[in-house]
């Protein structure tokens, strides 16, 4: 009787530590754990203050929801108790804004670190057109003492003081900044230098309009704020407006993903602990707490084996680092994965070996198109057959087989075909800023790539940029390949050029210093190099040749990259970031 009676004392004195308390007065609610304190403004919705416990340190400056780059705002017209009891305080704002209705819903429950956030907009038929480019969570923290921004394993650093932000010199766009790729990404935020962390920890990236192809901005400084962002609509790199229409039933759930405190002893090991954390949350996706209407908890799972070939003989490639996505099928108002916004997608990555298994899980109930592509393989493939998903259920495609793009043998290829410039000069430093003034005084005679002899990590730019000319104005210089041919090749061969980026630029070919071939010109923007990214969209090119547009000896392909618009003003903002080039030639 004694163990009983005292062990009914542990579970009821753990139950009031951690119990988690609503409060509230005129102006906010405040919402408390054993963890953390998290204030809501009532006029907003906007969180006012963030505190973890044991320690004083106030984390925010201000915060806001928002659309469009500011030109549009939630500000709540109203809020709503949803549930608060000991375990479990939700609260709802809502509002209409571009003819839309939002509901923003913050969430404690006993063991949050933190506070969950989500965002569900609504569009009714009867509802005007609309359209927007951006919705995001904005979190302004103070620079000092949050100073320590990471958004990857190995993207992380101090930034310059509020004092020396203020004495600099404005070279570029203020918020260049560091970026995301939805793809792997699940954290990302800030810390002190004593380890004190504010982490957005995403489960789940289904929402995000572009999904597993989008790359978005995630933080950056101003001068007293140190500003950690969460972009759910975002088309910074390209990934386009979004138009519900009148007479469209639309609606989207965005999260819930976890606002993360946390206290560790350096800034890397709150990082790495944000990191711990992730994994946790993405166990326990979808949550099992949410009640916001909208929010899908039966789902259903899709299973396979990815295969790809080589044509030539018809053997499986070894895959690496291999991607597997569900989106919906390609339609002419969301014409590439890349803009789609109208729904959710799902993926699965790191797939490696000989026709690896993949299971892609949490799927919502749908009809879906499965895309799938390989580092290593060139090109990105598309199953010719829609995949439906049933809750509750799993859809086993059994064995996918794709087959590589190949006309011959390959005769030369520079890069690794992975859908980013990453390899390239500059490449593992992407992200950072101004590294297009590096080009004209490191190659002032443009690129001239030997093969056999050069090195693309050290003889070949990451990005093929514009650089100034006569009079000042801008010009792209033609960049050289170099090759050696025994003999000439019997068929038509191919040149195979995968871009992994492209802002303002067309691109021809030639050979020999023949006629250039026409000129690719339709390209989709998708501000990579002005916004310091590394990938963006993914297209594959081919230019073919004769057999005597060759000679036996040395030959030179000639790439003819060609300005179409971009900034006027600091650099010029274009370039074409290559992926990977390869020659196939029959015969050789």
């Amino acid at each position: 009787m004694k163990f009983l009676f005292f062990s009914l004392l542990i579970t009821i004195f753990a139950s009031i530590v951690s119990a988690v308390s609503l409060t509230q007065n005129n102006n906010s609610y405040t919402l408390k754990n054993n963890y953390a304190t998290v204030v809501i403004s009532k006029k907003d919705g906007y969180i006012t203050s963030l505190k973890i416990a044991g320690d004083n340190q106030e984390f925010l400056n201000r915060s806001y929801i928002d659309a469009n780059g500011s030109k549009a705002g939630f500000h709540a017209k109203k809020s709503t108790i949803i549930k608060n009891t000991r375990d479990h305080v939700e609260i709802a704002f809502t509002d209409n804004v571009l003819n839309m209705d939002w509901e923003v819903r913050y969430t404690m429950l006993n063991d949050t670190k933190g506070v969950y956030f989500s965002l569900k907009l609504d569009h009714k038929a009867n509802y005007p057109d609309t359209q927007f480019s951006e919705i995001r969570l904005v979190l302004r923290l103070k620079s000092n003492p949050f100073s320590w921004l990471q958004v990857e394993d190995d993207v992380g650093r101090y930034l310059p003081t509020a004092e020396q932000q203020k004495n600099c010199q404005v070279m570029g766009p203020k918020e260049a900044c560091k970026s995301i790729d939805a793809l792997k990404h699940d954290v990302h935020g800030f810390a002190t230098k004593n380890g004190l962390g504010c982490w957005f920890v995403t489960p789940s990236m289904e929402w995000k309009n572009g999904g597993a192809y989008n790359r978005d901005l995630a933080c950056h400084q101003g001068e007293n704020d140190s500003l950690q962002i969460m972009y759910m609509a975002g088309s910074h790199y390209g990934a386009g407006d979004e138009y519900p229409k009148r007479g469209e039933n639309w609606s989207k759930v965005y999260g819930p993903y976890l606002i993360y405190l946390n206290k560790a002893g350096s800034p890397q090991a709150s990082w790495r602990d944000a990191k711990a954390v992730a994994k946790v949350e993405k166990a326990k996706w979808p949550y099992s707490f949410v009640s916001q209407p909208g929010y899908v908890k039966q789902r259903g799972t899709v299973t396979g084996k990815l295969t790809i070939k080589n044509p030539l003989n018809k053997s499986a490639f070894r895959l690496e680092d291999a991607v597997v996505t569900l989106v919906q099928p390609e339609s002419s108002r969301e014409s590439i994965p890349n803009q789609q916004w109208r729904h959710y997608s799902f993926w699965t990555h790191s797939l490696s070996g000989v026709s690896p298994n993949f299971s892609i899980k949490n799927v919502i109930p749908g009809t879906y198109q499965l895309r799938a592509w390989s580092k290593g393989v060139v090109g990105e493939f598309i199953l010719n057959k829609t995949v439906t998903v049933t809750a509750g259920r799993t859809t086993n495609l059994g064995e996918i087989v794709f087959t590589e793009k190949r006309v011959g043998p390959i005769a030369w290829e520079i890069g690794i075909p992975d859908r980013t410039a990453k390899e390239f000069k500059h490449g593992n430093h992407f992200n950072q800023w101004g590294l297009p003034y590096k080009f004209p005084k490191e190659f002032p005679n443009g690129v001239n790539y030997h093969i056999g002899k050069s090195n693309y990590a050290r003889d070949w730019n990451y990005c093929h940029v514009s650089v100034p000319g006569k009079g000042g104005k801008y010009q792209s210089i033609p960049w050289n390949i170099y090759f050696n041919l025994k003999k000439k090749p019997t068929g038509t061969s191919v040149l195979r050029v995968s871009v992994a980026a492209n802002s303002s630029t067309a691109l021809s070919v030639s050979i020999n210093g023949g006629r250039n071939s026409a000129e690719v010109a339709d390209f989709k923007d998708d501000a990579c190099v002005r916004r310091d990214g590394i990938r963006g969209f993914y297209r594959e090119l081919e230019f073919k040749f004769g057999p005597n547009d060759f000679k036996v000896g040395e030959n030179k392909i000639t790439l003819h990259a060609r300005k179409t618009g971009g900034y006027t003003n600091n650099y010029q903002f274009d370039g074409i970031m290559y992926d990977h080039l390869r020659l196939e030639t029959p015969g050789l």
